[in-house]
């Protein structure tokens, strides 16, 4: 079952990453120095797969760091209004040529895209515990800041630069080998990561160690820190954790993604604080305490998050959870 997922989930990136290479290929012939009306009814398309690039790396970025396509996460009614966009973003370029203001709002759109993909990655950076997904935020972070910064400072100079045929070239050609080199790493990665899945890992070696030297493993040394309460902390970090063990915050990361199970580190946290709030909430002599308070000196900084995180584990919100007990 697990391998079924792992490859149905391979298969819709690898696709994802060949529509990608399709798209870049599609912007390096439009940028070739040839007049438009050379491309007869090629240039439509063209345009379309052009206009499309930022909307498919949107949905690599969703794949790898959500495990799922993007429209699979949002309600049936954004499903159906992303659709009918594509629908006539198709018509707008195959049958009006890309013509009029429409195109301009594209680009507006692809940037905003663009700008989302750097938020997300900066501010689900450190609480990543998956190495992998780590490195693509970066990758993302590192990308997009220095082509948006490249794009400024080419629209702010007094020279032509941008109109230069040579210079679209050589965007679009690295665009290209970009894709490609990162769509070669991934058949890579995933064929290492197909046969590392049907092994199992081996760590006798450390409990072995941790045995003979008598001293708590690091998962027993973090438990047990957790367990004293140092999840209170407002606004707790994967680098004070880690200071407090006095281990790696990169080697803290992995005992917690690979050896608990968790993939980042605020549900690695709140598996902590939900069930110090559920104990508040049931206990009938702290009822007339509110939920904010309980919420605030288990660790969460506002009530918005500490509801979320509540219904997500329990499926009830604090108020219901509580008046369980106070029937």
């Amino acid at each position: 079952m697990l391998l079924n997922i792992c490859h149905r989930a391979e298969s819709k990136a690898a696709l994802s990453y060949g529509f990608l290479v399709v798209c870049c290929i599609a912007y390096l012939l439009l940028t070739a120095p040839i007049a438009n009306h050379h491309y007869g009814w090629l240039r439509p398309p063209l345009l379309l797969l052009t206009d499309l690039t930022p909307l498919v790396l949107l949905n690599l970025y969703w794949l790898h760091t959500r495990n799922k396509l993007m429209l699979s996460a949002v309600p049936r009614w954004a499903q159906l209004s992303v659709i009918a966009w594509l629908l006539w973003m198709s018509y707008f370029f195959l049958f009006e040529a890309g013509q009029g203001i429409y195109h301009d709002l594209h680009h507006v759109l692809g940037l905003s895209i663009l700008v989302y993909i750097l938020i997300d990655a900066v501010k689900d950076f450190e609480d990543d515990l998956v190495e992998r997904r780590r490195r693509l935020r970066l990758i993302m972070i590192t990308a997009i800041s220095f082509y948006m910064v490249l794009l400024t400072l080419v629209e702010l100079s007094q020279s032509n630069l941008k109109d230069y045929w040579l210079f679209s070239l050589g965007n679009a050609i690295t665009a290209l080998l970009v894709s490609i080199y990162f769509t070669w790493r991934y058949i890579q990665t995933s064929k290492g990561v197909s046969t590392k899945s049907l092994s199992v890992p081996d760590n006798s070696s450390a409990a072995q160690k941790a045995i003979d030297t008598g001293e708590p493993s690091l998962v027993e040394k973090l438990a047990d820190t957790m367990k004293r309460g140092f999840y209170t902390q407002n606004g707790l970090s994967i680098n004070q954790l880690a200071s407090e063990l006095k281990v790696p915050a990169h080697q803290l990361r992995k005992i917690i993604n690979s050896e608990m199970g968790f993939d980042n580190f605020t549900q690695f946290v709140n598996s902590y604080r939900i069930p110090a709030v559920r104990e508040a909430l049931s206990d009938s002599n702290r009822a007339r305490e509110s939920i904010l308070t309980i919420a605030l000196e288990t660790g969460f900084n506002s009530i918005a998050p500490f509801n979320r995180a509540f219904k997500q584990q329990t499926g009830m919100t604090p108020r219901e959870y509580r008046d369980q007990f106070q029937k």
